[in-house]
């Protein structure tokens, strides 16, 4: 039995310059360290991504949590698509 988030990672892209990108919008930056990788969000995509998640009826309270998830999973993405 599959979970309601079976293809979760079809809604991320890298781009040429290296972020990664959710189709809400959202980008995140990439750092890479010694054994480890910073990933935040682009500030110049929050417009966007605020603006795709309203419009889903996201409420704007649960709007900076959701932020928050999609990093943790641009991470996992980033994990299976070096």
């Amino acid at each position: 039995m599959t979970g309601k988030h079976k293809n979760w990672h079809r809604a991320w892209s890298r781009l040429p310059n290296g972020r990664l990108r959710h189709i809400s919008g959202a980008e995140f930056v990439v750092t890479r360290g010694s054994g480890y990788a910073d990933i935040n969000a682009a500030p110049e995509t929050l417009g966007e991504y605020q603006t795709y998640e309203l419009a889903r009826g996201v409420p704007v309270h649960d709007l900076a949590q959701r932020l928050i998830r999609l990093a943790r999973e641009a991470g996992e993405w980033l994990e299976r698509n070096p």
